[in-house]
């Protein structure tokens, strides 16, 4: 194909169709047209990478929803007034016929093909292509964009909170609640096995920009820093960095921004696990 030819083939709307692609929502010609782009310019695959990302993150973010407990009783009821089809292969010169008797393909009645209305339906369904389902399929991925950029990243975005609700999760994981010295509550989740902990806040006071607030794992030798993290609107989900050994404390103070190599303030709360 030329370059003339490319440029024809190529759709005004790039993006669309790269998100409809992305979907796998697009014809087969439409296609070959975006693997033939693709293959030329990596700019373009790293955005049908991005596209698949967000359309990704979006349907993990969805709770999953348990069935009604008589959802199960009700298809297995339903099953018997189905009819029941024998499992014995037809040969590939047979079929069915209505009374349910084989036939040799001879004698197969001819299905009626179709009718001058249901050729227009047909028509008017696949009369469809890149404008329409590329349309749909770049909505879809824009509103995961915008669903997944508002509320996956930051202190107590979904990508936080799903880090702690691991460490939550494990089978030996322990949890206490305090509240702080400067008003609101902190909890601390752990779990020995994970060798992980991490704390959730409410309702924390804001430090400011020059402040942010620091962990710590606390023992007979000192205070070693777990990180630091600034609540949003009070609340934040953060796992501790480095590795949680038994029987340590876990504090934290609020010191200058950045943090600091030692505490320099007493602790707004200190935990035992």
């Amino acid at each position: 194909m030329t370059g003339s030819e490319d440029a024809a083939a190529m759709p005004d709307d790039l993006d669309a169709l790269l998100a409809a692609y992305a979907l796998d929502a697009v014809s087969d010609d439409e296609r070959a047209v975006v693997e033939a782009a693709l293959a030329e310019d990596p700019a373009l695959r790293a955005r049908v990478r991005d596209h698949r990302a967000a359309a990704a993150a979006l349907a993990a973010s969805v709770e999953p929803v348990d069935p009604s407990p008589g959802l199960r009783s009700s298809v297995m009821g339903r099953l018997d007034e189905v009819e029941q089809v024998s499992a014995e292969p037809i040969a590939r010169d047979e079929q069915v016929g209505a009374s349910g008797e084989r036939m040799p393909q001879a004698e197969a009645p001819a299905a009626p093909g179709p009718g001058p209305a249901e050729r227009a339906a047909h028509a008017a369904w696949f009369r469809r292509p890149a404008p329409i389902l590329a349309a749909v399929a770049a909505s879809l991925v824009l509103i995961a964009g915008a669903v997944v950029g508002l509320n996956w990243f930051g202190p107590a975005g979904w990508g936080a909170q799903r880090d702690v609700q691991a460490i939550a999760s494990a089978s030996d994981a322990n949890e206490t609640t305090a509240a702080s010295a400067d008003g609101g509550d902190v909890t601390l989740v752990w779990s020995e096995d994970l060798a992980r902990a991490a704390v959730r806040t409410s309702d924390l006071p804001a430090v400011g920009a020059d402040s942010t607030y620091e962990l710590w794992y606390i023992d007979d030798s000192g205070a070693v820093s777990a990180g630091t993290f600034d609540p949003e609107d009070g609340a934040a989900f953060v796992v501790l960095d480095g590795a949680l050994r038994p029987g340590v404390l876990v504090g934290i103070t609020v010191e200058p921004a950045g943090g600091s190599e030692a505490p320099t303030t007493e602790p707004i709360v200190v935990f035992e696990t």
